[in-house]
């Protein structure tokens, strides 16, 4: 079954983590500006998302799909959507309970 959601920064992050990675050493392994790897989990550069593939050895249409058309192709430009960065938690959860 193709996954249709983009794959979590988390999740990102898990993978690199499980074969000894950090986005940092993906940076420094393709010559990248310091927290490229790490922007491109979250929204589109191109830079970053074919350095982390690599790293991972898959394509980066499996790990974002949002950012490519139905043929395979990226989109050009990306939609508005794909800049938005993701819900994250939210901190000081017990004073609003209270």
């Amino acid at each position: 079954m193709a996954r249709t959601a983009d794959m979590v920064p988390a999740e990102i992050r898990f993978r690199l983590n499980s074969k000894g990675l950090t986005f940092a050493d993906v940076d420094r392994a393709y010559g990248l500006k310091d927290g490229t790897a790490r922007k491109a989990a979250r929204q589109p550069h191109i830079d970053g998302e074919l350095a982390i593939a690599e790293m991972l050895s898959c394509s980066p249409r499996e790990l974002w799909p949002s950012r490519f058309g139905v043929g395979g192709k990226r989109l050009k430009p990306q939609p508005v959507k794909n800049y938005t960065d993701p819900p994250r938690l939210s901190h000081r959860q017990k004073q609003r309970a209270a």
